[in-house]
């Protein structure tokens, strides 16, 4: 409006009357003009804060890092397992003994590689050759490379809690969970000295032809932990006069993080929210202790550097965004779906192409996040095909087909009666 102006009185002949309009516009036309503006933001900003973002204090961010460094000294951020993060030290006795019923786990990795050469790696079965090295003895062994399953797992119980509490899900971005492999040990011709301690530095193994991809000494983590809880010893008693209400102020906890009941107590019969505070409701008169969720609020130090991207499934706060979180996900359009998609910061690595409807079943590059939800009122048989096609802002970029999982796994939630599936361009 201020340009608009201005352009307006250069246009005047009038040196007088441009001068007299000039001060009548600064003195009384803009300031009149900037309270109006102010007010119309004030009224956006109330509006907007009635519709809280639902999601944001449950947006889960998760990267890799070495596992010296995850030592719990970061604002936010845990491992996704606790002692991933103390030194695996193997001992010679019992990797004998349980290599006679299984394959035991020796060591974990990271490969630094696409989903499909991951896909291929886990399939592939190849056997790779190692040795232990022991008071300057090599002793052989044979292993393999298996996708390792305990991350994912914890996605599904981090699930259970969200479902149990009644909490907004948003399938978690697992893209890095599905590129570490366990490797088991399958030979071991002559063991090491019953009692010996093999620390990781003795362990060698030659990954070929993947040693360029394979890196050792990594773990994954989230801005989620566990901590257990104390109840008072003296609650109040619930409104049936039978059970007991005990009171945890998350506020204590921090204000700007989300909290999950973890309810694999059998003595925890419900809980709810009242302001600040959860109020669980239990038979316990005393005594009664239960574990918690902590999801934490996203708070990088400028000093931090991470060696690979911080994922998330958090969304881009905007008014629409809040509309969506307020009155559910309904997609009628294309434009719709652009918005979903391009509403998560994982969008700033793809973007959405095209996508069609077919009436066969058709192949994708993409897998499902949130395998542990099962559609039991569907056929799959009857199920047509939501085809998305997805084009790459960098095409080398390693995770590219794991984030564009993620979307299309958040999109099948929309979208059930189809069978979503995504390619790359």
């Amino acid at each position: 409006m201020r340009e608009f102006i201005a352009k307006r009185l250069d246009e005047m002949d009038d040196n007088a009357e441009r001068a007299f309009l000039k001060q009548v516009m600064a003195d009384v036309f803009l300031p009149l003009y900037d309270e109006t503006e102010e007010k119309y933001a004030a009224l956006e900003r109330r509006v907007r804060d009635e519709l809280p973002l639902v999601y944001e204090s449950y947006a889960v961010y998760s990267t890799v890092l070495p596992q010296d460094r995850a030592d719990g000294n970061n604002a936010y951020l845990s491992p996704v397992i606790p002692h991933d993060a103390a030194e695996r030290v193997l001992d010679a006795g019992e990797l004998t003994s349980a290599l006679r019923d299984a394959q035991p786990v020796i060591a974990t990795v990271f490969c630094e590689a696409d989903y499909l050469e991951c896909l291929r790696i886990g399939r592939d079965k190849r056997i790779f050759a190692g040795a232990f090295t022991v008071r300057s003895e090599k002793y052989p062994f044979k292993c393999v490379l298996k996708p390792t399953a305990r991350y994912n797992e914890r996605v599904e119980a981090l699930y259970s809690a969200f479902i149990r509490n009644e909490a907004p899900w948003t399938t978690v971005n697992t893209a890095y969970f599905g590129k570490f492999f366990d490797v088991c040990l399958t030979e071991l011709p002559k063991a090491p000295p019953r009692g010996v301690k093999i620390p990781p530095e003795q362990l060698e193994i030659s990954f070929a032809p993947h040693d360029g991809i394979i890196r050792r000494g990594l773990i994954p983590v989230w801005n989620i932990d566990a901590f257990h809880v104390k109840g008072e010893d003296f609650p109040m008693p619930a409104a049936d006069f039978v059970n007991y209400e005990y009171r945890f102020d998350t506020g204590a906890e921090g204000d700007e993080s989300g909290f999950l009941l973890d309810y694999a107590n059998e003595f925890i019969l419900n809980v709810r929210r009242e302001g600040g505070a959860l109020v669980i409701v239990s038979p316990m008169q005393k005594g009664f202790e239960w574990d918690m969720y902590r999801i934490r609020r996203r708070r990088d130090n400028p000093i931090d550097i991470y060696p690979y991207p911080m994922l998330s499934n958090a969304r881009a706060d905007s008014f629409s965004a809040r509309l969506m979180a307020k009155f559910g996900t309904h997609i009628a359009t294309r434009a719709e779906m652009y918005k979903l998609l391009a509403s998560f910061e994982a969008s700033e690595y793809v973007e959405l192409a095209d996508f069609r409807f077919a009436g066969e079943k058709l192949p994708g590059d993409t897998y499902d996040m949130n395998p542990f939800i099962l559609d039991e009122i569907r056929n799959p048989d009857y199920q047509k095909t939501l085809a998305l096609v997805f084009k790459a802002k960098n095409r080398d970029f390693f995770l590219n087909r794991d984030i564009i999982s993620f979307l299309v796994s958040e999109l099948q939630s929309v979208y059930p009666e189809y069978r979503c599936v995504g390619t790359m361009v």
